[in-house]
């Protein structure tokens, strides 16, 4: 099984593009926090666009949901510049986190598409 995500840092469009796919363990959302979170310190968020695309990525279990939370939390604290969510294909993942973005305060953008997300 290959890696769920891909963290890519593209200095050229001032973005930080995150692609998730595959079904996410808690074990999976722990590694990617962690990882995520050390790319943030290598840079100054507040001067780049964060855009994370869940196309691919499937609904999670239950135990997973706080890890999304946490997730949406960092992205949160970390003040990119613009926080773009590119909405995922699963109509259940996309009501997973729907009710995650309920239990945060959260200030970003939710999109139907990767363009619609560059153009933002």
């Amino acid at each position: 099984m290959g890696k769920l995500y891909d963290i890519t840092l593209q200095d050229e469009k001032d973005t930080v593009y995150v692609k998730v796919s595959g079904f996410f363990k808690e074990e999976d959302a722990k590694v990617y926090l962690s990882e995520f979170q050390t790319m943030v310190n290598t840079i100054n968020p507040s001067c780049y666009k964060l855009i994370v695309d869940a196309r691919e990525q499937e609904p999670v279990e239950t135990n997973v949901m706080g890890d999304i939370i946490a997730v949406l939390n960092i992205y949160l604290r970390a003040k990119f510049k613009k926080l773009v969510i590119v909405n995922p294909n699963s109509q259940i993942l996309k009501k997973q986190v729907e009710n995650c973005v309920k239990e945060v305060n959260f200030k970003g953008t939710f999109v139907g598409s990767l363009e619609e997300a560059y153009n933002l």
